[in-house]
């Protein structure tokens, strides 16, 4: 009798976590770079969600440490993004001065305290940061770009310790350029963290807490690491803060 009920219980307790893996192995199996990038829109509120904002404000805290753990210094900008017509503005100052740039149909403008700046370098400077204020924020929505080369690697471990999903994304095929790690939470698809390697270094920036305003899971808080040769934490080289300011959505 005991050994009947054993059979009776084990046996379908067993077949149901053979059933789960099963499907999980299969799930894992038929994950793609695109199938990867739609599971994580979706996590992150989708595209309908997103179309219905016409613009956005945020403020952006960047604090800066020293390899020695010392706050070398912290930048406090306010940036908007805007669609129909595609505008992204960045205001800021520093101790000296105030600072405006703006990227709007592709023309970049940028002042210095009122005046408007006309050196080449500067301007390039500024439509770097406009270009990259957009990127950073708006992901994984910006993957979807047809210049973004996605290379799905399936399932990895980073930091020894959290398990993701990892996609890597270039935008050419200059060895010298920057190149982009999409690390992704198993589970839900949010984004986990992201590795870029930019001029011979390598960052890790892991996305410690997601805004819950806009229903779009946008960055909150962020940590940046300088990795050492081996992919090991070297030091704490930045700290970010986002806070929604205001969402204007489109007319229906």
């Amino acid at each position: 009798m005991l050994s009947y009920l054993l059979k009776k219980t084990v046996i379908p307790k067993l077949i149901l976590i053979g059933v789960f893996l099963l499907h999980n192995n299969c799930s894992q199996s038929s994950m793609n770079s695109e199938t990867l990038i739609q599971k994580s829109i979706a996590a992150h509120g989708g595209l309908d969600l997103l179309k219905t904002i016409k613009s956005i404000q945020y403020s952006k805290s960047t604090s800066l440490y020293t390899k020695s753990g010392e706050l070398e210094k912290t930048v406090d900008q306010y940036i908007t993004h805007q669609w129909n017509p595609d505008q992204t503005s960045i205001a800021w100052k520093n101790k000296e001065s105030a600072f405006f740039a703006e990227k709007k149909s592709n023309k970049v403008s940028l002042f210095k305290d009122g005046e408007m700046v006309k050196d080449s370098l500067e301007l390039i400077r500024a439509a770097t940061n406009l270009d990259a204020a957009l990127y950073v924020f708006w992901q994984p929505f910006k993957l979807t770009d047809p210049s973004a080369k996605k290379v799905y690697l399936g399932k990895q471990t980073i930091l020894d310790s959290i398990e993701v999903l990892t996609l890597k994304v270039s935008y050419t095929d200059d060895p010298e350029a920057d190149l982009w790690f999409y690390y992704f939470h198993p589970k839900n698809y949010k984004i986990r963290a992201v590795k870029v390697i930019h001029s011979r270094r390598t960052s890790l920036i892991l996305n410690d807490s997601y805004e819950n305003q806009t229903g779009l899971s946008l960055n909150k808080t962020r940590r940046s690491f300088f990795l050492d040769t081996l992919g090991h934490i070297d030091y704490l080289r930045a700290a970010y803060r986002y806070g929604i300011e205001s969402i204007e959505l489109n007319q229906k």
